[in-house]
Order: structure tokens, then C-alpha cells, then sequence
């Protein structure tokens, strides 16, 4: 064959995203917690989240887990009071991960520790602090709109009580 075609099957094998199943990930869930206080109170300190990715099915799943790990969530802070709503930068992962698929099997989880900075929250946060944190992660990575499927969780973290 033509050196130009075999470069162009390559190019094009590379960059398709592998195929999920999207029956065998209904059984994905997503959840969030605060790691330091069940409450999830603000006390202008870093908001140390924890997100359990849990399959909750019957099957087990096949999933590029070292990718979602190391991207982490799509993050917005709703602000309660305003409506505000506003979106966290993402992390960066290897584009190569993607294709490192792990399986996930049933009742098995992967927990992803997400710190988050005092001023991501503070710079466009009423005070009191009242915000809801929605979380989303996309399992089937480079997928977008319609073909992708998401995951998502929230959390509302409020001001801490004023000290006595």
C-alpha cells in the first residue's frame, strides 16, 4: 500500500476515540464529599473534596481511569444567594492516557482527591459563603455534546459558624 494511505489509516486509528458502551456505563455514579468536615463548612482554607467514581452496576466497565484521574472534574460554583454561576479550570491529562483502558468492576470505585483554593470560591462569592459545587466527569473522554456521557455530583458548602 501507499506509504500515504498506511500514515492516514494511522492518523485517523489514533485519533478515534475507543468505543464504550453506553448500556454497560449507566451503572457509573459519581459521588463528592468533604474530606475535613462532613458539613462542608468554609473557613477560608482549602476545600479538600474527595469524588468516588463507583460502578454501581452489575458489570464490570472498562474505562481510561489514569485519564479521568488526572484530568479530574469539570467543576462550576453556583453562588446560592446571586445565581452566579462560574467555572473552575480543569486539569490537564496526557492525551495518550485515553487509550489506557482499566477495568472497573462491579461495586469497585476510583476516589480522586480534588483540593480546592479559598479564592477560587471567594472571588465572586457572596459572603456569607453559600455555594453549590457541581462536579461532572465525562467517561467516555474526547466524546462531546450528545455523545458524551457524564457523570455528575454537588455539594453545598456554606460559611462556617463564627467562633464563640
Amino acid at each position: 500500500m501507499d506509504r500515504r494511505v498506511i500514515s492516514l489509516i494511522a492518523i485517523i486509528a489514533a485519533t478515534t476515540p475507543p468505543a464504550y458502551s453506553k448500556e454497560a456505563l449507566s451503572g457509573i455514579e459519581l459521588h463528592a464529599r468533604c474530606v475535613d468536615d462532613a458539613r462542608c463548612r468554609f473557613r477560608g482554607d482549602t476545600l479538600n473534596v474527595e469524588l468516588e467514581l463507583r460502578n454501581a452496576g452489575s458489570e464490570s466497565v472498562t474505562l481510561p481511569l489514569e485519564y479521568i484521574r488526572s484530568r479530574g472534574p469539570s467543576v462550576k460554583v453556583k453562588d446560592n444567594a446571586s445565581g452566579k454561576l462560574a467555572s473552575l479550570h480543569s486539569g490537564m491529562a496526557a492525551a495518550a492516557l485515553r487509550d489506557q483502558m482499566q477495568e472497573l468492576r462491579a461495586g469497585q470505585s476510583l476516589r480522586i482527591g480534588f483540593p480546592i483554593k479559598p479564592q477560587e470560591l471567594t472571588r465572586f462569592a457572596l459572603r456569607p459563603m453559600d455555594v453549590t459545587l457541581q462536579f461532572s466527569v465525562n467517561l467516555m473522554p474526547g466524546a462531546h455534546g450528545a455523545d458524551a456521557q457524564r457523570v455528575h455530583a454537588q455539594l453545598k458548602v456554606v460559611d462556617a459558624e463564627p467562633a464563640e
